[in-house]
C-alpha cells in the first residue's frame, strides 16, 4: 500500500461517519461501528480497487450496497436468540448493548450465532457466553 492510501484513508473515513451520521441520524461513535463493521471497510486499503478515489456519497452507496447483500434471511426465532446472546453476553461482561454488538460484528460471532442457532439455542445461556468468548478469542489470534 502506498503512503497515500495510508494517509487519505483515515480522512476519508472521517467524512463518511460524519455523512452516515447525518443521513442515518445516528451518533458519531455509531456511525464508525457501521462503518467498521461493513465488508466494504477492509477494501478501502485494497490499492487496486482505489475504493478511496470515491466521493463520500458514492461511499456510502457502496458500504449500502455490501450491506443489504451480506443481510441474509434471519427467522424470527433466530433473531430473538440473537438478542437474547446479546444482551446476555453484554451483562457478563459489563458492555452496553452497543459495545457488545461491536465487539460480535467485528469478530463475526454475529454471524457464528445465526449459523449455529440449531445447535446454540438448544444450550444453556452459561454454555453459550463461554462458546462466544472462546469463538472471539480464536478470531483476535488470527488478527
Amino acid at each position: 500500500m502506498g503512503v497515500y492510501e495510508e494517509q487519505i484513508v483515515p480522512i476519508k473515513i472521517s467524512r463518511l461517519a460524519e455523512y452516515v451520521s447525518q443521513r442515518k441520524r445516528i451518533a458519531l461513535e455509531e456511525a464508525l461501528v457501521y462503518i467498521y463493521s461493513n465488508p466494504m471497510y477492509d477494501r478501502l486499503y485494497d490499492e487496486g480497487a482505489k475504493w478511496w478515489y470515491l466521493s463520500t456519497e458514492a461511499l456510502y452507496d457502496e458500504f449500502e450496497s455490501a450491506r443489504n447483500a451480506e443481510s441474509k434471511k434471519v427467522t424470527h426465532e433466530e433473531f430473538e436468540f440473537y438478542t437474547y446472546c446479546l444482551e446476555k453476553y453484554a451483562l457478563a461482561k459489563g458492555l452496553t448493548g452497543l459495545q457488545a454488538l461491536a465487539l460480535l460484528k467485528r469478530y463475526d460471532a454475529d454471524d457464528y450465532l445465526i449459523d449455529h442457532y440449531d445447535l446454540l439455542h438448544t444450550q444453556g445461556t452459561g454454555y453459550v457466553i463461554d462458546e462466544l468468548d472462546r469463538f472471539i478469542q480464536r478470531r483476535k489470534k488470527r488478527c
